[in-house]
C-alpha cells in the first residue's frame, strides 16, 4: 500500500519526533523531511509535493510580534495553497477556540486544527482519516468578520498595486502607442505629472477649463494628454468633435482595457497638439474595476503631462487613488450660493480626510468684476482657501464648444491676454518657475499666444 508522504514542522524537535513515530507506526505514512523555518517549509512543499504537512505556530519565522507572525502565517499558507489546494494541512497551536486567527485558518481549507497546545487523544486517527468539516465548525463563529477582513485586505492590496502602476507607468504590449505630434521645445525634460480637473459645483465647466488648459500647455510646446475618467458620463467625444478624427470602427482605450484587448495606435487622437484618450459614448463600461483604472492611467504616463478629467466625481470612491497620485487638483466652482452651500461641507471634509487639501487650486468660472469684488471672500471662506482664480463668462467659449473647436481661436486678443496671464500663473505653480521660464509658445499668426512676440 502506498504510504502518505508527510513533512513535519511544528517548531519543536521533540514533538516532531513524537509525531513521526506515531505516524510511521500506522504503516500508512512516511515522514520525508522535517523543516525548521517557515520559509524552508514553502521550498520543501514545492520540491517534494507531500500529501500531508503537520505544522506548529512556533515554527521559526521572520516576524517579531504576534500580529506580524499571524500575517506571516497567512502569507505562508497562501503560498502553499498556490502550490497545492488539496494538500492536507494540520495546524498545532495554543489559542482559545474563539480566536479570530483560527477562523482565518479555516478559510484556507484547513480542516485539522489542534488549538489546546497539545495533541488530543486519537489525533492520528483524525489526520489519517478523511478530512471532515465538523472538525472546524467550532472555529468558524467569526467567519463573517474574517470574510470582511479578508475582502478589506484584498482591496488594500489592489489599491497598493494600482497606485504603483499609476505612479510608475506601464507599457502596453504594442509598446509606444501614443502618437504625440508636438515636439518638446529644445528637448526640455519634464517629470511626468498628473493634473486632475473636477467640478466643486456641478455644471461649473471643469471639462471646458481642462480643455483650454491643455491647449494652453500644448502651445507652450509641452506634450499634453487629456484622459477622460471611466467613472463619469462621457462628454469629451462631443467636446472635441471626435467624429471628425476617429475612423470607422474606432475602439477607445477604455473599451479595449475593459475587454482585455491590446492598446493600439489610433485609439487616441491628436487635436491642436493635445492627445485625447476619451470614452466612446456608445460603449458602456459595465465591467470596470480599480486595476483597469490603474492600467488606463499607467499606459498614459507615456505623455509627460496628463490632464485627468473626472468632471463632478471628485468625491467618488473610484477616483480616490487617482487623486492621491495627482500632482495637482483643479476644481471649478461659480457664484451660485445655493449650489455652493449644498456641496461645500462634504467637499471640504473629503479633501481634508484624504489629505488632498494642499494639492487643490480653485477656479471660479463664469465670473465678472462685480461678483469677484463683492463675493470672492465669501467663496474663499466656503472652501477654506486663500487663492481663487477667476475666469469670466464668455459666450465665445460656448460657441467654440458647440462647433467642437478651440475656444482660444474665438476670443479677442484682449481676452486672450487676460486668460493667458491666469493660465501662466497656474502653469508656473504646476510645473515650477525654472521650467516655465524656459518655455516658448508657438508663434502662429493670430494665435492666442501671439502676444508673446516682441
Amino acid at each position: 500500500m502506498e504510504r502518505t508522504e508527510v513533512i513535519l514542522g511544528t517548531g519543536d524537535e521533540h514533538l516532531d519526533e513524537f509525531i513521526k513515530d506515531d505516524l510511521e507506526k500506522t504503516g500508512q505514512a512516511r515522514v520525508i523531511t522535517k523543516v525548521a523555518t517557515r520559509r524552508t517549509l514553502i521550498h520543501k512543499v514545492n520540491e517534494l509535493s507531500p500529501q500531508l504537512i503537520v505544522i506548529g505556530e512556533d515554527l521559526i519565522g521572520e516576524s517579531d510580534s504576534k500580529s506580524e507572525s499571524e500575517e506571516e502565517w497567512e502569507m505562508v499558507i497562501e503560498a502553499i495553497r498556490q502550490l497545492s489546494y488539496k494538500l492536507r494541512i494540520v495546524f498545532i497551536c495554543d489559542r482559545p477556540v474563539d480566536d479570530i486567527f483560527l477562523t482565518k485558518l479555516t478559510t484556507f481549507n484547513i480542516t485539522d486544527i489542534f488549538h489546546e497546545g497539545k495533541l488530543p487523544e486519537g489525533y492520528i486517527r483524525q489526520i489519517m482519516g478523511e478530512p471532515s468539516f465538523k472538525n472546524i465548525v467550532k472555529f468558524r463563529g467569526k467567519v463573517e468578520k474574517v470574510s470582511k477582513s479578508l475582502k478589506e485586505k484584498k482591496r488594500e492590496e489592489e489599491e497598493k498595486q494600482a497606485e504603483t502602476i499609476i505612479k510608475t507607468g506601464a507599457i502596453p504590449q504594442e509598446g509606444k502607442v501614443v502618437e504625440v505630434e508636438v515636439p518638446v521645445y529644445q528637448q526640455l525634460i519634464i517629470k511626468p505629472k498628473i493634473f486632475v480637473f473636477g467640478s466643486a459645483v456641478k455644471g461649473s465647466g471643469s471639462s471646458t477649463l481642462a480643455k483650454m488648459f491643455a491647449e494652453y500647455l500644448a502651445n507652450l510646446q509641452l506634450q499634453v494628454g487629456v484622459l477622460e475618467s471611466p467613472a463619469t458620463k462621457p462628454v469629451w467625444y462631443d467636446l472635441v468633435n471626435a467624429e471628425a478624427y476617429v475612423k470607422e470602427g474606432w475602439i477607445s482605450w477604455h473599451e479595449a482595457i475593459q475587454n482585455d484587448q491590446e492598446i493600439r495606435k489610433g485609439m487616441s487622437f491628436n487635436v491642436d497638439g493635445v492627445t485625447y484618450i476619451i470614452q466612446n459614448p456608445k460603449v458602456q463600461l459595465s465591467r470596470w474595476d480599480i486595476m483597469k483604472s490603474a492600467y488606463l492611467v499607467g499606459y498614459t504616463r507615456q505623455i509627460p503631462i496628463l490632464i485627468y478629467d473626472l468632471s463632478d466625481g471628485i468625491t467618488d470612491e473610484r477616483e480616490k487613488i487617482i487623486l492621491r497620485q495627482a500632482n495637482h487638483i483643479y476644481l471649478s466652482t461659480q457664484f451660485d450660493p445655493a449650489r455652493v452651500h449644498a456641496t461645500q461641507n462634504e467637499l471640504v471634509s473629503y479633501l481634508y480626510d484624504q489629505n488632498l487639501k494642499d494639492k487643490v487650486t480653485m477656479i471660479c468660472n463664469h465670473s465678472n468684476e462685480y461678483l469677484e469684488n463683492k463675493f470672492s471672500n465669501d467663496l474663499k471662506d466656503a472652501y477654506d482657501i486663500e487663492t481663487l482664480f477667476h475666469i469670466p463668462h464668455l459666450e465665445e467659449v460656448k460657441n467654440a464648444l458647440m462647433e467642437g473647436k478651440s475656444a482660444w481661436d474665438y476670443l479677442d486678443e484682449d481676452v486672450v491676454k487676460f486668460l493667458s496671464e491666469t493660465f501662466s500663473e497656474m502653469t508656473e505653480d504646476a510645473i515650477g518657475k525654472d521650467l516655465f521660464n524656459q518655455l516658448q509658445p508657438k508663434k502662429k499668426k493670430k494665435s492666442f499666444l501671439s502676444i508673446f512676440r516682441k
